[in-house]
């Protein structure tokens, strides 16, 4: 029988002492601390790498549950850049010195560390936790028929609004495009700012260009993805044109002021001063909203973007991240033994806990109201679910793509340079994949 003290052992100790503490409150506490100082000095500790700064805790809170109930745990090995991210995984990805865990992004990036040889086949551990995760989550790991990481999250792209702003205004979530339109309106009527933006990071300038293209022609956006349709063909023009008019209004934050995603972000502070009404962002934010002060449910709601074009079908950005255990390093066995903990029903409760996401797992419910309520209005609305424009499409182009559409949200003005310096990318990445 094993000596390692799984957290489990260590709830039951920790009531039978508190039962008997007036018997030997310093025994019974003394003995839980060595017995979980052995468990913890006896584990074996690996780096999870990440570009992921506000999630440090949490990656931290479930390693050392790891460490307890498996002998294996980790440490986050954080990076504020999304940028030098990508470039220290590249550099070290056939040596020894890759980090054992790290977190990457599905689609086109993953095929990208897949064709490298820097992922390594996780397929046995799907096999065995088959029956509680969907299959396509699990195709989004999926090449050549291997699975190659676990979903770390996975969260819809919707529009997060604070609701006393909009109780203050009069407003309920939109369900038409007129409707929105006037709630952004109204909002910058009263003094706030309809929407919050920004180009920290670089990544997050195709957020609106993505919702906005969607909204107006979900199959125009799938053929762009795709190569199969260019950033200069009419009906992209006119989104931009849209997205333009909007800025021209003043319904988005200073995008050059405004910080807001997984690294540091001030966005928060005036979300909850209502100075800004709503933010498009994936539903992995709302745990920094929590950690802000703000209640879902009660200080913030969700709801999806209406379509610009009525007759369009209902459709939402998907977004899912793999945690990879790297091919050649150093202590793949226990990274192995580490993944297969975090898929379990026990890992991922202890990881739903500690960071508030839904879980990809369909036996470890979500702790979000906002969130169960948001699953319930996909499902019973039929939504079809898109991958997101950051791996939705090769990585070449989106890396042209993002520094444009930055451009374009501090700068304005005509959108058709913008479209033709990406198409000009689309053009020479799309031939040499044939």
């Amino acid at each position: 029988m094993s000596s390692e003290l799984t957290r489990n052992d260590f709830l039951k100790l920790g009531g039978a002492a508190a039962a008997g503490a007036a018997l030997f409150p310093k025994a019974a506490l003394a003995s839980l601390e060595r017995r979980t100082r052995a468990a913890e000095a006896a584990a074996t500790t690996l780096k999870l790498a990440n570009d992921k700064v506000t999630w440090k805790a949490w990656f931290n809170t479930a390693g050392q549950a790891a460490a307890q109930a498996v002998g294996v745990g980790w440490d986050a090995l954080e990076y504020s850049d999304t940028t030098s991210y990508q470039a220290a995984i590249r550099t070290s990805g056939r040596t020894s010195k890759v980090p054992d865990l790290y977190s990457w992004w599905s689609g086109w990036l993953m095929k990208e560390i897949v064709d490298a040889d820097f992922a390594a086949d996780v397929t046995p551990i799907w096999n065995k936790n088959a029956a509680h995760y969907s299959k396509g989550v699990r195709d989004a790991f999926t090449f050549g028929g291997k699975v190659y990481g676990a979903p770390l999250y996975v969260g819809y792209w919707v529009l997060l609004y604070n609701k006393h702003v909009f109780k203050d205004a009069k407003l309920t979530p939109p369900t038409t495009w007129a409707q929105f339109e006037k709630a952004m309106a109204t909002l910058k009527a009263n003094g706030i700012t309809p929407l919050g933006a920004t180009i920290d990071g670089r990544w997050p300038g195709f957020i609106y260009f993505e919702e906005f293209l969607l909204r107006s022609n979900p199959g125009l956006y799938q053929r762009l993805m795709a190569g199969k349709a260019k950033y200069t063909d009419p009906g992209v023009v006119s989104t931009m044109k849209l997205w333009g008019g909007l800025i021209d209004k003043g319904y988005f934050t200073n995008p050059a002021s405004v910080t807001l995603g997984t690294g540091a972000s001030n966005f928060t502070s005036y979300f909850k001063q209502g100075k800004v009404g709503m933010v498009q962002i994936g539903t992995w934010f709302e745990p920094s909203l929590v950690s802000g002060g703000l209640k879902p449910g009660t200080d913030f709601g969700a709801f999806i973007m209406p379509n610009i074009n009525p007759s369009a079908p209902k459709v939402v950005i998907f977004e899912t991240g793999p945690l990879v255990v790297a091919e050649h390093g150093a202590n793949k066995a226990d990274a192995m033994k580490a993944l297969d903990y975090f898929m379990s029903r026990k890992g991922q409760a202890t990881w739903v806990k500690a960071t508030g996401f839904v879980s990809p797992r369909n036996d470890v419910p979500s702790s979000s109201p906002v969130d169960r309520e948001l699953g319930a209005t996909i499902q019973k609305g039929g939504y079809k679910q898109l991958n997101r424009y950051w791996e939705a499409t090769p990585h070449d182009i989106v890396e042209v793509a993002v520094d444009q559409f930055d451009k374009f949200m501090l700068k304005g003005g005509d959108p058709l340079p913008i479209l033709t310096t990406i198409q000009k990318q689309a053009d020479k990445t799309w031939a040499a994949t044939k």
